[in-house]
């Protein structure tokens, strides 16, 4: 029993769990609004910035490429005024030290006072300066010497820096080239120009709009400019800009103009002049597109989140009673009470909430998962794509060109053939050259398709041991077709004539050149002789040749002659007698160059009215030349016999070789495809070779009729031919041949290889 007055005991307190809210629906709504919208707003500014990485890496690459284009169009400005001077370094003037003579041919060159000649010797004097009177002494000196490495190592022309010209009175800059001559510097040939004819690099090349375009010198000076050249040529580039250019040859750089605006500045170095090409790129025109995009994402994520914000808000308030209500049904159903189905409730929400929440950040991660592996595979299948194509175009185009060189190789063998039945038929001789000079032209055709095969690799131009004899005699018909006929062309060559050293092609554009000339010479008719002979020449004999022996190759005609006046300038570039549009003065030059070069010299010999005669002295060698392949002159072939299968599709070739193997002493039996040369060989057992192409219709080729062969015909030889050269090689134990074929070679291999086999049977 309880003590009287004793206070009843206090109520128990209520769960630690009851005084606990769980945070509301809002709120939850609120952070799950920010949690979302923060990763968007994130990836927002990340595309901005890349927008603006990709831009600017666009642009600079675009300016990089466009810089180092406008850097070989300032090369070429230096090599346009190296070409012009390397030709006056050639002059024959020059040879003579006529600087009288040289100054008339420099200012029919550069008549204007942009562009200077200037003549200097290896002590810097100026011996000649076109802006100025000819004078024997005190001729106006350069602005500015030529430099010391000039022609030490090589004759490669160079560019100078930017000066100021005191006869020209604007700003200049030079071009040198040195005239070598036995290994030293004579003298050194310029050209001077104003620096505003570079201005065209850029008028030709039109920037881009903001872009601002400078070609300046190795030291920094404007040279041309694309924006206010009148006020920035001479100026220099800033320090900082100098310093970047002394280190590098490209390259980008932040920086400031000349005017001061802040730039990323791409240059390039001109590889030969060493001029530099600085585009100017304005750091704000390409921060612009950035700020844009960056403003917009801003805006958009603003805009976003003011609306999540409310739609949370009014979400939140929408559900409060469902909410309370689905409390109490969670209450209900913890007390252990049936509840009913609700169309809404807390706990569900709580779920699908949480599902949901699961689910978009597994489905965001795997989206992007997903996303990258495409990007990746597309650009996998893409560069297996363009790999899979470019194979595809190089295997069409060796098709293409085998096809192209197979056919041309099987009319060239229609045409050898011929040409060889023809040479054995030709009892003319002019027929017989003609049909000598067909030969040469087959085997220049022949050149060709191989050239075509190996994908169009051109063989440079380079000297050689030539037959003076054979060479002439080559040129011999196209000489008399280059003359009227009221001209007669004559050949005396000595007996016995040396080999020389030379470049063919050079010697024959030489030759007609000198026939052309002569019979420019003759309106009326006459006669052109092309002498030959073996010559000794004593020191002091030919004024410009040293001792030792020759072969002078003169070139005589009956015309009007040279006035003596003229004589002594014929070999110089671009001067002729001829009227306007009937010469250019460079024909006469070639073959002073060509002698020059092959280390002789070309002389002229001439009166009025008694012809003229230019002659090449040519040093001659001990050397043998390569062998050539006999022409139709060749003595008849060796007669031979026995039976031959001769497959071939071509019809003009299997009907023009089997007439020349029977020719040769054989008997042939024609056939068009493998199977009917098979059925041939099936029925008849006195064949005793095979000739048979390689690449044949009806899909067995001349290597499967080989086979098949050895099965039925085991000791039956076979001598395979193909216009392709890429099927000859096989590892079958047959003869092969390319075409175009002598035939007389390939009755020498089907006698050869008969005889091996008729040898190799067993006696009996």
């Amino acid at each position: 029993m309880q003590p009287a007055g004793t206070a009843a005991s206090a109520p128990p307190s209520p769960p630690p769990h009851a005084k606990r809210r769980s945070p509301s629906v809002r709120r939850r709504l609120l952070l799950l609004t920010l949690g979302v919208l923060l990763p968007t707003s994130g990836i927002s500014m990340i595309a901005a910035y890349t927008i603006y990485t990709e831009a600017r890496q666009s642009i600079t690459s675009a300016a990089s490429e466009t810089a180092r284009a406008l850097s070989l169009v300032a090369d070429r400005e230096v090599a346009y005024r190296a070409g012009i001077l390397k030709t006056l370094a050639a002059s024959p003037a020059l040879d003579r030290g006529d600087l009288k003579a040289f100054y008339e041919q420099a200012k029919a060159v550069s008549p204007e006072i942009e562009n200077a000649i200037m003549v200097t010797d290896p002590q810097g004097r100026t011996l000649i300066n076109t802006r100025a009177p000819f004078a024997w002494d005190n001729v106006p000196p350069s602005a500015i010497g030529a430099p010391p490495e000039l022609g030490r190592l090589d004759a490669r022309p160079m560019a100078s820096d930017l000066y100021m010209s005191k006869l020209a009175q604007q700003y200049s800059f030079s071009v040198w080239v040195p005239m070598i001559r036995d290994g030293e510097v004579r003298f050194n040939v310029s050209m001077g120009s104003v620096a505003r004819q570079l201005q065209r690099i850029f008028d030709q090349q039109q920037l881009p709009s903001g872009w601002v375009g400078t070609l300046v010198d190795s030291q920094g000076q404007v040279l041309a400019r694309s924006v206010d050249a009148e006020h920035m040529v001479g100026r220099r580039a800033t320090p900082d800009m100098m310093a970047r250019l002394t280190g590098d040859d490209r390259g980008v750089h932040e920086t400031v103009t000349l005017e001061g605006t802040p730039v990323y500045t791409v240059f390039n170095r001109a590889p030969e002049s060493g001029w530099i090409v600085l585009i100017g790129l304005p750091r704000a025109e390409m921060r612009r597109p950035a700020l844009d995009a960056l403003k917009t994402m801003l805006m958009i994520s603003l805009a976003m989140w003011g609306v999540a914000a409310l739609a949370a808000v009014w979400l939140g308030r929408s559900i409060e009673g469902p909410v309370a209500l689905l409390q109490a049904d969670a209450e209900a159903l913890g007390a252990g009470k049936v509840v009913g189905p609700k169309s809404t409730g807390l706990a569900e929400t709580d779920v699908v909430q949480g599902l949901l929440a699961r689910a978009s950040l597994d489905l965001r991660d795997a989206e992007a998962n997903l996303q990258q592996r495409v990007r990746a595979a597309v650009e996998e299948a893409e560069r297996a794509q363009s790999a899979a194509l470019g194979t595809q175009k190089l295997e069409a185009l060796g098709r293409l060109t085998g096809g192209i060189a197979h056919d041309f190789n099987n009319l060239l063998q229609t045409m050898s053939s011929g040409v060889q039945l023809a040479g054995k038929l030709a009892t003319d001789p002019r027929a017989t050259k003609a049909l000598g000079a067909c030969e040469r032209a087959i085997t220049k055709a022949v050149k060709l398709t191989r050239q075509l095969m190996s994908f169009g690799r051109a063989q440079p131009g380079h000297r050689e041991v030539v037959d003076l004899p054979r060479q002439v005699d080559g040129l011999a018909e196209l000489l008399r077709g280059a003359v009227r006929e009221s001209i007669t062309v004559e050949f005396d060559i000595e007996p016995g004539l040396a080999p020389v050293r030379i470049d063919p092609v050079q010697f024959e554009l030489a030759i007609l050149n000198l026939v052309l000339n002569a019979r420019d010479a003759m309106k009326g008719g006459g006669q052109v002789t092309v002498r030959a002979v073996n010559r000794r020449i004593e020191s002091g004999e030919v004024a410009g040749l040293e001792a030792g022996n020759y072969v002078a190759v003169a070139v005589l005609d009956t015309g009007h002659g040279i006035a003596p006046e003229l004589l002594g300038r014929v070999f110089e570039p671009f001067f002729t007698t001829k009227p306007v549009g009937e010469g250019t003065g460079l024909g006469l030059a070639q073959v002073y160059a060509f002698a020059k070069q092959s280390g002789g010299l070309a002389t002229v010999r001439s009166s009025p009215g008694h012809g003229t005669t230019v002659t090449l002295f040519l040093p001659a060698t001990s050397e043998q030349p390569l062998g050539e392949t006999p022409g139709v002159q060749a003595a008849p072939p060796p007669q031979h016999s026995g039976t031959v299968l001769m497959v071939e599709d071509d019809a003009l070739v299997r009907g023009l070789t089997a007439q020349a193997l029977e020719d040769c002493g054989f008997s042939v039996l024609v056939a068009s495809t493998a199977a009917d040369a098979l059925a041939i060989a099936r029925a008849r057992d006195d064949i005793d070779a095979v000739l048979s192409d390689v690449v044949m219709p009806g899909g067995m080729s001349g290597v499967d009729l080989v086979h098949a062969l050895a099965e039925l015909r085991p000791a039956l030889p076979a001598l395979l031919v193909s216009g392709y050269a890429a099927v000859l090689d096989t590892t079958l134990p047959v003869r092969t041949i390319a075409k175009p074929y002598a035939v007389a070679d390939v009755a020498r291999l089907l006698a050869e290889a008969i005889r091996d086999a008729r040898a190799a049977r067993p006696a009996g």
